[in-house]
């Protein structure tokens, strides 16, 4: 219809070109073409619009399906609870119908539940587990075919059933009029004179946003709050702006203000409680001040109204002073407008705000949740649809999101009691620390912990803090040194190669720069395991000297690490900043034999419809040669192993496990990142202020980590890191770096890329060899920039 009407006013327009008042007029009819289209869209789209739907258009996330193979603890991931959590029945008898279990000492008989989520094709089945010792050691069917592993269905991110988020409705003779005064004041004082759009504030919104050339203040009205919502995306755009006033006078149209109103007051966003949303004020009186919404005062009313236009900011759990101000701004508006008589406003002014937060659910993996919900916005933008009702079937593995938590909790517990120089007297100001662990070799984001205190501050450290690596970036002048050229040129050194670590200095633009050692400590001539075991800061700087920066710059490049790095000497020591995603990412290229990945939280999406969109992954690319990787990982291992990370075998880690301190100047930043080959897991402890902890990465982090591994590889141990065809492992004499004789007192195995292993033996013990053979920093180039470096810090 809208086609032909295009075709009679294009054909008038051509006939009556000669006369000028008709042309006016089929140029007018042009023009009011996408207005009568956006008005048939509006009023079709209000039609369908629920204003009282069971529940907000949250998304429901659900967890990475729990996978079951031989070797898993039954106790430590706790699969019994799983299955509880799963709503599977624990009988005594076998199980007879999907969704049973009967657990016994010797086996575990499971009815599967069909699969239905995305990418899943198993219908029920009855499996068997056989069990000894504990552990899973067997999988077959009821007609005994061995399985290899079997997954069980994912679960819900919430202690709510399908919901993550906090509802309670009420209709509005429930709601006392002091709140609906109060939201009426602070959000849409013209509620009951315009159609749904306020003209005054249209213009007054249109004024601000010419000037500040992007959209940045709505103007917006409880009914174009209401609709944007329950049908459109949150994008701050012109489109969407247009789409929401059309929509809202649909709406108006077809609902009365009474109806509008209570819909409003029982879907408005408020902000979150213990990591679950509040969506409308029911809730939010419930979950702040645990009282039913009739029961507010005039203090509280204004409270809850005046934190709607920024409830995460103004949240009287997390920052109860400012909630305080906007509800005195929004009191003295309702006294001044006449809702509220003087001595009533002298009364609520003069209220305390006491909160009483009770959450009914908790949700787990908040920092998570949060994180997952970004990529949700971005992949919703990209399919073109809204976020609202979508169901998002996520990478976050239940058990390990759970160890992470409590290591996170004991960790800084312990920290605060054992040195009281990092207690801090305010909870906002306290130790903060984030936990990331990664599939390395799909890079899905297995369990995250951004902070101490998801109800205290919903910041995300992990993904957001950008803070310098300090020594956990070493591997990557390391890997420099280690790897082949751009154009296949031999590696610059091997493991048993000679560094000098004594005390030297460098010209840096006018200044002079000395990387010093921990505790001003030199080792002289030494090893490159030595060196990276016991992360000497003059060593290594010593060796990306020889490198050359940009080679080093190269590697963390290629590894997946994005953020601003410059070719100066203190780059060596790690003194720009990253955030600990990237840098846990950049580390699983070393875990899964040199591919960098990109981190991701979502699996898939289906809509409200039940179309499916799964994210875009980008290729996998090659970072560094898989036998490149291996021989780091060997030195890295030997950093948990008699190094800067030995305190981890002391915490009862065990198995392969490689990983590396960090730390920066004065203990600002303390670092471990670990891994196996399959798990890559990195813990980073500070202040969010930068102030100084004076503690090492294996002080601070690295207890934090170990408490967290021993609990992921209690639940399956790890396997060995597999050692490529193009690796030789040799017998040498660490002194002289040649290969073993019978004369030699040490000997040591050591892994080394084909054709640069040593072929001299060593026949007779005595001094270690001159560096005659050490590459030697190339001449300065006069004309080359340079870039004034901090002073280096402690190396752990």
């Amino acid at each position: 219809m809208l086609l032909a009407q295009a075709a009679a006013g294009m054909g008038g327009f051509l006939a009556a070109r000669r006369h000028p008042r008709r042309i006016v007029a089929g140029l007018l009819g042009l023009a009011t073409l996408p207005f009568l289209g956006l008005g048939i869209w509006a009023w079709r789209t209000a039609a369908t619009v629920d204003l009282f739907r069971l529940r907000p258009d949250a998304p429901v996330l659900y967890a990475a399906s729990q996978v079951i193979r031989p070797g898993l603890s039954v106790e430590a991931a706790d699969l019994m609870g799983t299955f509880r959590r799963l709503r599977y029945a624990e009988t005594t008898t076998a199980p007879t119908r999907p969704g049973e279990v009967r657990r016994g000492a010797r086996r575990w008989d499971v009815f599967l539940r069909a699969r239905d989520d995305p990418g899943a094709t198993r219908p029920s089945l009855r499996v068997q587990l056989v069990v000894a010792e504990g552990r899973v050691t067997a999988i077959a069917t009821a007609e005994q075919s061995q399985l290899a592993e079997i997954e069980l269905e994912p679960e819900v991110l919430s202690g709510l059933g399908d919901r993550a988020y906090l509802y309670e409705a009420f209709p509005l003779e429930r709601m006392p009029p002091h709140l609906v005064s109060a939201v009426l004041v602070a959000e849409d004082r013209r509620f009951f004179q315009h159609d749904g759009v306020d003209g005054r504030a249209v213009l007054r919104a249109l004024w601000q946003n010419l000037r500040q050339g992007q959209v940045r203040e709505g103007g917006s009205t409880l009914t174009q709050q209401l609709v944007k919502n329950l049908a459109l995306n949150p994008r701050r755009t012109w489109g969407r702006k247009v789409s929401e006033a059309a929509l809202a006078l649909a709406v108006e149209r077809r609902h009365d203000k009474r109806t509008i109103l209570a819909a409003y007051l029982n879907d408005v966003y408020l902000g979150h409680d213990g990591g679950l949303a509040i969506y409308g004020m029911g809730a939010a009186a419930r979950s702040f001040f645990g009282k039913d919404v009739g029961r507010l005062s005039v203090g509280e009313a204004a409270l809850l109204a005046g934190i709607i236009r920024a409830p995460n900011a103004y949240s009287p759990l997390q920052h109860p002073d400012r909630a305080r101000e906007r509800r005195d701004l929004v009191l003295r508006a309702m006294r001044d407008l006449g809702a509220l008589e003087e001595q009533a406003y002298a009364r609520a002014l003069g209220e305390r705000i006491v909160t009483r937060p009770g959450t009914p659910g908790r949700l787990v993996g908040p920092y998570f949740a949060d994180h997952a919900r970004s990529e949700i916005e971005a992949l919703s933008g990209e399919n073109g649809q809204t976020a609202g009702g979508l169901t998002v079937y996520t990478t976050l593995d239940p058990v390990l999101q759970r160890a992470a938590e409590a290591a996170v909790a004991r960790g800084l517990d312990y920290l605060e009691g054992a040195y009281r120089h990092v207690r801090r007297g305010e909870r906002g100001d306290r130790l903060q620390a984030a936990v990331l662990a990664l599939d390395p070799d799909t890079g899905e984001i297995r369990a995250m912990v951004g902070g101490r205190d998801y109800a205290l501050s919903q910041y995300n450290r992990a993904v957001l803090a950008r803070r310098q690596p300090g020594s956990a970036f070493k591997p990557f002048v390391y890997l420099a040194g280690l790897r082949f050229g751009p154009r296949g040129e031999p590696p610059h050194f091997t493991a048993v190669s000679r560094l000098e670590d004594r005390p030297f200095s460098l010209r840096v633009g006018a200044t002079t720069w000395t990387p010093r050692n921990y505790e001003n400590r030199f080792e002289g001539t030494i090893t490159v395991r030595r060196a990276l075991e016991q992360s000497l800061n003059a060593a290594t700087v010593w060796m990306a000297e020889a490198v050359g920066y940009d080679e080093v710059i190269r590697g963390a490049r290629d590894a997946g690490l994005t953020s601003p790095l410059a070719p100066v000497p203190a780059l060596a020591l790690g003194s720009f900043e990253v955030t600990p995603l990237e840098l846990a990412a950049a580390y699983a290229a070393f875990a899964n034999g040199g591919h960098a990945i990109t981190p991701t939280a979502v699996r898939a999406v289906v809509d409200r419809a039940g179309g499916l969109f799964e994210p875009r992954r980008p290729a996998r690319t090659e970072a560094m040669r898989t036998d490149e990787a291996y021989v780091l990982t060997s030195l890295l291992q030997g950093v948990v192993d008699r190094g800067t990370g030995a305190a981890a075998r002391l915490l009862g880690v065990e198995g392969p496990v490689a990983g590396k301190t960090g730390t920066t100047n004065d203990g600002r930043d303390a670092w471990f990142v670990g891994y196996t080959p399959r798990l890559v897991a990195l813990v980073w402890v500070g202040f969010d202020e930068g102030g100084a902890l004076h503690l090492s990465g294996s002080q601070a982090a690295l207890p934090i980590w170990a408490d967290f591994m021993r609990a992921a590889l209690a639940r399956e141990p790890a396997v060995p890191f597999a050692m490529p065809e193009s690796v030789v492992v040799r017998d040498v004499d660490p002194e002289t770096g040649k290969l073993a004789g019978r004369w030699c007192p040490v000997v040591v195995r050591e892994a080394f890329l084909a054709s640069t292993e040593p072929h001299e033996v060593c026949t007779a013990p005595g001094p270690v060899d001159a560096l005659a053979s050490f590459p030697q920093r190339p001449p300065e180039d006069p004309e080359a920039p340079r870039l004034l470096s901090p002073s280096a810090g402690p190396p752990r």
